[in-house]
């Protein structure tokens, strides 16, 4: 197993420009943009904020939403930080720390912590924008396609 260590390499060394990075349908759809993304490393951070109509009975959002964007935001890192190779999600840990209310900015910070054979692990942390207090810890584990399967299919 190959651990990601900051001591290796310092975070965002190999920034992207976020600009030029397509925009996915579903990270729009969930009120999230990319804010900064290491081209080399995975390290990202990403910016959610989550609308009214996505709240529960209890005026605070649904984990749902929440499982969503850990599972967005972990597959920008491991789409960069394991050569840019087509994955699925293998595994969804989400542990919730404190609610997240509609309207409130969140970011989400994420960075890969091993590497073995096909599967690549992501740590995500969520913190609120405003205080910067921890909400939100994922760890997804991604699987990355073997090539027959990430090739159209053929027609006769």
């Amino acid at each position: 197993m190959t651990n990601a260590s900051d001591a290796e390499t310092p975070r965002d060394a190999h920034p992207l420009d976020v600009a030029t990075l397509r925009v996915s349908a579903i990270r729009q759809n969930l009120g999230g943009s990319v804010l900064s993304v290491d081209g080399v490393t995975g390290h990202s951070r990403l910016r959610y904020v989550p609308g009214e109509h996505l709240k529960n009975s209890g005026g605070t959002i649904f984990g749902g939403y929440i499982a969503a964007i850990v599972d967005d935001a972990a597959g920008i890192t491991a789409w960069f930080g394991g050569g840019q190779k087509r994955f699925a999600t293998a595994q969804l840990t989400v542990n919730f720390l404190r609610p997240v209310l509609p309207g409130e900015e969140v970011i989400a910070e994420n960075r890969v912590v091993a590497i073995e054979g096909r599967n690549i692990v992501v740590d995500v942390s969520i913190r609120r924008s405003s205080d910067q207090k921890l909400l939100v810890t994922g760890r997804v584990v991604q699987t990355y396609l073997k090539a027959a399967l990430t090739e159209p299919a053929k027609r006769p």
